[in-house]
C-alpha cells in the first residue's frame, strides 16, 4: 500500500476505518479481557458486535475497492443501533446493552461515517465543476 492512498479525498474513508476500528477494536478485547459476560444482555455480546464492525472495516483495507462498501455498512449498522435506542434505550437487538457512553458513541460513529462517505463525492464535485470553468486552460 503506498502513501498516496493514505492522502487526498480517498484517504478519508481510510483513515475512517483506522480511528473507528481501532477504537472498537481496543474498546472490545478490553471488555472480553474484563471478564465480559455472556448472559442476556451481557457486555461480551457487545464485544462481538463490535468485533464485527471491526471485521467489516478490515474487509476494506485488504480489499481497498470495497473500503467505501465496509464504511457504508458500519455507518448503517450504527445509524440503525442509534435509531434502535431511541426506541429502547436499554437493550439493543434484546441482547446487547445500551449505556451512556454507547449514547455518544453510537450517533458518532453513524455521522462520522456519513462525513467520510460524503466529503470525497463532494471534493471530486468540486474538482470537475473548476475543470469545466469557462478561461481555465
Amino acid at each position: 500500500m503506498r502513501f498516496s492512498n493514505w492522502t487526498g479525498a480517498v484517504g478519508i474513508l481510510r483513515w475512517y476505518g483506522v480511528a473507528v476500528g481501532g477504537f472498537l477494536f481496543v474498546r472490545a478485547v478490553s471488555t472480553l479481557a474484563g471478564s465480559a459476560s455472556f448472559a442476556v444482555p451481557g457486555t461480551g455480546w457487545r464485544s462481538l458486535f463490535q468485533l464485527v464492525a471491526v471485521a467489516i472495516l478490515v474487509t476494506g483495507f485488504v480489499w481497498p475497492k470495497a473500503m467505501r462498501i465496509a464504511v457504508a455498512a458500519v455507518t448503517v449498522i450504527y445509524l440503525l443501533a442509534t435509531v434502535s435506542e431511541l426506541v429502547n434505550g436499554t437493550v439493543l437487538l434484546g441482547a446487547i446493552p445500551v449505556d451512556m457512553r454507547d449514547r455518544i458513541v453510537h450517533p458518532l460513529i453513524a455521522l462520522l461515517g456519513a462525513a467520510a462517505l460524503y466529503l470525497p463525492m463532494a471534493v471530486e464535485n468540486a474538482r470537475l465543476r473548476a475543470r469545466k470553468l469557462p478561461g481555465r486552460p
